[in-house]
């Protein structure tokens, strides 16, 4: 067997560890891990003449190792997302924009925030209820998912509100972007597997690093207050902030 010859020539080269892990298709097309062991019989190490090779069948062992890892991975990115909508959430936010601006600065590049919220959302809870309004929020959040490319990414902030995230979007790309999402909430009818016609406005503030902000909590700080400023020149509009100094 391929193994054993290996682990043989492994042995007459000095590699004394004697275990190797490796993997192959039965007869019967089935996929099997094996631990091949070596012992050297006393009395014949310096020739070698008896070695005893054992195969281990480890295929259960590396299953469960996988099915762990592969459950771990689950609940790390369960812990990145918001139960509803299935977006990224505030812990994720910061430590990825965090670490966003700082390879932006490394690399004298630039990254956008969109920070929205929907216009007179409190009438659509007040209306249909706040299980309809659960289900908006989830409808707009998987609207906002499609207008985005990777590594572009959205988070459910809070309540109504959301955040985009735009690696390597300066302020008239990402203002740009904005508009593609604002339209598409506008043009989009919510809640119609209810049997109901809910239509949304949306209002906007963009930022950009480094242009309106040196670091990720005032690049947040900006783009909200961008949105303070669309919410108070009428909603349902783009604002973006001003730059650093003017």
């Amino acid at each position: 067997m391929r193994m054993a010859r290996e682990i043989i020539l492994m042995v007459a080269d000095g590699n004394f560890s004697h275990e190797r892990e490796d993997t192959f298709l039965t007869l019967k097309g089935t996929q099997k891990s094996v631990l091949g062991k070596s012992l050297q019989l006393s009395g014949h190490e310096d020739n070698l003449s008896r070695i005893i090779i054992a195969m281990v069948d480890i295929t259960k062992r590396k299953q469960a190792e996988e099915a762990l890892r592969a459950s771990e991975q689950r609940f790390r990115e369960q812990a990145m997302r918001d139960n509803l909508t299935g977006l990224f959430n505030r812990r994720y936010l910061y430590q990825s924009l965090t670490n966003l601006i700082e390879n932006a600065k490394a690399n004298e590049s630039v990254v956008s925030v969109i920070f929205m919220d929907l216009d007179r959302f409190k009438s659509v809870v007040d209306t249909y209820g706040h299980l309809n309004g659960s289900r908006t929020i989830k409808e707009v959040a998987a609207t906002i998912r499609d207008t985005l490319e990777k590594p572009a990414y959205a988070v459910a902030y809070a309540g109504d509100e959301f955040v985009v995230v735009l690696p390597g979007f300066d302020q008239a790309h990402a203002a740009a972007q904005a508009k593609i999402i604002q339209a598409r909430i506008r043009n989009q009818v919510f809640l119609r597997d209810q049997g109901l016609e809910v239509r949304i406005r949306s209002s906007l503030g963009v930022a950009t690093f480094p242009y309106h902000a040196d670091n990720m909590t005032n690049l947040l700080a900006t783009a909200d207050h961008a949105l303070f400023g669309a919410k108070g020149s009428g909603k349902d509009t783009v604002k973006s902030a001003k730059n650093i100094g003017s």
